[in-house]
């Protein structure tokens, strides 16, 4: 398996050097002694087998960091070669070098493998691999099959030097033998710089297919990039009757923020978008440093196979982030005692985004630990981890872009726009590169129409190269992940349209130190700032709709309050949780065939889409006729006389409390008084928060948690004042506190009496008879 898989194996490693002084003409692999590099490694494989037992297929992803040291000897270059970092998703099971993955012996062996290291030894003359060495070789290593792990390392290590002697000119080809069923390879030069040479790789027999692409630092012969595709049947020793396997494999360098995900480049569809008015933008509405960095600390949890923290900007919008970029360093992981843990976080990702519907801003880091052995003894003493946050100065300009009917490109710090005519006079195509500080939204003004296609793909792929493979292959190409518009224009061409161009400058705007704390401590310390604001109401944007039916509920003034039955044999009245507060319902029913007391009472869920509400109030209180025991909520020739009686019109007023440096801990007995356990313990926690609210700086009502560890699941309407009262007397609310309110009736008292007819029983054997 291993020699027939040679040419993905080498792919991790054809790295190609040069000679000559200056841009030089020919490539050649003559790397310096002691010379050290670091990459990304990503492979996806899919093997499908035919036996006795059927058909099936399996799934095996990875991704990997990966160190090379060159030792210059006499005759060969003796490159070793040490994985860092390593994720498997595979079927039987992921592995994850940082996580007990439960094997015993066998995920030990794996582990003192990797930690020992490879080597691969090149012929200085020849290019030719001379050995390969695992220097830690689990016993029966070699008789496995198509053992995942094994399918990582001809995945992913392989041999510097394939290529040499290869002339740096368009369309220069060389050809190269591999062993079968690997067809013969045709590299070609597509495109060159005076610091980059691009190789498209060519080979189809019979039996197999291979295409991708090759980018190489022209200077110092290493790789940039590389993409290689390769469909080749399984080895006839396997006990299968037929299969065949499909591997991407791509390698980035050390600093690629984009990582590489073919299921995320699969599922991609065009949408339309509007054009933005740039004239809006205002560069004055910028929060201070101070407001984007309120909080000291984040929110700490592994997932996916890495370490992920949450630093939220609470009231800050992505606008209002736009004066600045952030980046993170000096990342140390702790114990519980704060003291630092022996553990070498990799920063592998650092991204700003927009979360709408809650109203604010955040930025995410993902990390990776490095190491095999310790790594995992240590990360289970982490609780928190300590960083600094570094906002960086961004500069933004609206740029005049020509439209000509030839087309036409800008450069702007090596971001491109780079427009090009179609078979339509009227439809232009689009492309945005960019590069990790400079780049051009993906926005327009001045069309008549725009559809964003995502990503682009790479023209010159075969055919039998999938969507996501193209798109993954011109990701690797460009080196960013450029994105591709259609631009109509209904009537005549425009001289120009507009875009926005952002650049990340070199100034430094200030340092945070921020402590990210696991989920647990976050929720049992009481003296760390609460990382996140906590809502206390639903989102208006997360409501929806699951059918064409679903009853729509609204309220109203007082005095137009009217109930409703939307027609059916129901009966409701919606209030606002500030009239539900001060106002008391009554029902009368006169019913022959109703015997049990019917009550208006409230309903969390009248469309039964089967949410509740946890730690989250309804922004309306709707009541429903029903018997007193909540079964039957449909009645016939029923009679129901209702009558609403309210304290006065609802108004919050300010309480006045000491809020202290810990305005998230509310004391009891300041807010309600000595004898609150008398007057609200049993009290509802739903009709203490209509009464009193919590507000932050932003003027939102805020939750208030648990005090107890059983997260944020706890249901309102359902739970009493007195089980979020911590021992010591404190409320504890979801954000920092700016007031606190307390509701009043003012005014005179309000009353309103509804009679309410409900239809006679439906005549189901006339119905029936009709039908």
């Amino acid at each position: 398996m291993l020699g027939r898989l040679s040419f993905v194996a080498f792919s991790a490693l054809l790295v190609v050097a040069c000679s000559e002084s200056g841009p030089p003409t020919t490539l050649s692999f003559k790397p310096e002694d002691g010379e050290q590099r670091r990459y990304q490694l990503y492979s996806d494989t899919n093997i499908k087998v035919e036996s006795s037992h059927g058909k099936r297929s399996e799934r095996l992803k990875t991704m990997m960091l990966l160190d090379y040291e060159v030792s210059n000897k006499s005759d060969v270059y003796s490159i070793s070669m040490k994985p860092q970092f390593m994720r498997m998703e595979f079927p039987q099971g992921d592995f994850t070098s940082f996580e007990d993955d439960n094997r015993g012996s066998s995920g030990d062996s794996i582990r003192k493998m990797m930690d020992a290291g490879f080597t691969v030894d090149i012929d200085k003359d020849t290019s030719a691999m001379v050995d390969f060495i695992i220097h830690e070789e689990p016993e029966n290593f070699g008789k496995q099959g198509v053992d995942p792990l094994q399918e990582i390392l001809n995945d992913e290590f392989g041999r510097p030097g394939f290529i040499t002697g290869l002339k740096v000119e368009k369309g220069a080809t060389q050809l190269v033998e591999l062993k079968s069923p690997l067809p013969e390879m045709t590299f070609k030069v597509e495109d060159f710089t005076n610091s980059t040479v691009t190789l498209s790789a060519t080979g189809e027999n019979n039996e197999a297919r291979v295409f991708g692409y090759v980018i190489l630092d022209r200077a110092t012969g290493w790789t940039e990039r590389l993409t290689m595709i390769m469909d080749m049947p399984l080895p006839e020793e396997l006990p299968v009757s037929n299969g065949s396997m499909r591997m991407v494999t791509s390698m980035f360098p050390e600093d690629w923020l984009y990582g590489q995900d073919l299921e995320h480049l699969r599922y991609l569809e065009p949408f339309e978008i509007d054009n933005t008015d740039f004239s809006e933008l205002n560069p004055n509405d910028r929060a201070s440093d101070a407001e984007v960095f309120a909080n000291n600390a984040g929110q700490l949890e592994l997932y996916s196979g890495r370490v992920s923290m949450r630093y939220i900007h609470p009231g800050v919008s992505f606008e209002q982030m736009g004066s600045m970029s952030i980046k993170v360093k000096e990342l140390t992981a702790k114990d519980h005692d704060g003291n630092p843990l022996d553990i070498d976080l990799y920063e592998s990702a650092i991204f700003t985004y927009a979360d709408i519907n809650n109203e604010k801003t955040e930025t995410t880091i993902h990390a990776l630990p490095l190491g095999w052995t310790d790594v995992v003894d240590n990360l289970g003493q982490m609780t928190s981890i300590e960083a600094t946050l570094e906002p960086y100065e961004t500069s933004y300009e609206i740029v005049d872009f020509p439209i000509g009917k030839e087309g036409s490109s800008i450069n702007m710090e090596g971001a491109e726009a780079i427009l090009v005519p179609t078979e339509d006079d009227n439809v232009f195509e689009l492309t945005l590169t960019s590069t990790n500080d400079a780049y051009f939204d993906s926005q327009v003004n001045g069309v008549s129409g725009a559809v964003l296609s995502t990503f682009s793909k790479d023209e010159s792929s075969p055919q039998w190269v999938s969507d996501a493979e193209s798109r993954a292959l011109a990701i690797t190409r460009s080196g960013s992940y450029s994105v591709k518009m259609q631009l109509t224009f209904e009537n005549e061409l425009p001289e120009t349209i507009e875009l926005k161009f952002n650049h990340v400058t070199d100034n430094k705007i200030s340092e945070k130190k921020v402590i990210f704390y696991d989920e647990e401590t976050l929720r049992s310390d009481t003296t760390i700032a609460p990382v996140d604001t906590v809502p206390l109401f639903k989102s208006d944007e997360m409501e929806f709709s699951i059918n064409d039916q679903e009853l729509k509920f609204s309220t109203s003034a007082l005095d137009e309050l009217e109930p409703t039955s939307f027609d059916r044999p129901q009966l409701y009245l919606t209030l606002s949780p500030e009239q539900a507060a001060v106002c008391k319902l009554n029902a009368k029913a006169r019913s022959e065939g109703n015997k049990s007391e019917l009550v208006m009472r409230e309903n969390a869920d009248p469309n039964r889409r089967n949410v509740v509400s946890h730690l989250k109030m309804p922004k309306k209180v709707v009541y429903q006729l029903m018997t007193d025991d909540g079964v039957q909520r449909f009645f016939y020739d029923t009679d129901i006389a209702l009558k609403l009686r309210c304290d006065g019109q609802p108004e919050w007023q300010s309480v006045d409390i000491a809020l202290g440096e810990k305005s998230w801990m509310i004391p009891v007995e300041s807010l309600l008084g000595e004898d609150w356990e008398e007057q609200h313990a049993e009290v509802a926690m739903s009709e203490f928060l209509r009464k009193y609210r919590f507000l932050n700086v932003n003027g939102k009502a805020l939750a208030v948690l648990p005090q107890n560890d059983e997260g944020y699941s706890v249901d309102y309407l359902n739970t009493e004042f007195s089980d979020f009262v911590s021992d010591d007397g404190f409320l504890r609310i979801g954000g920092r506190v700016e007031k606190v309110e307390q509701l009043i009736a003012k005014g005179a008292p309000v009353k309103k009496e509804w009679i309410h007819q409900l239809p006679p029983m439906p005549d189901f054997e006339s119905l029936q008879e009709a039908n």
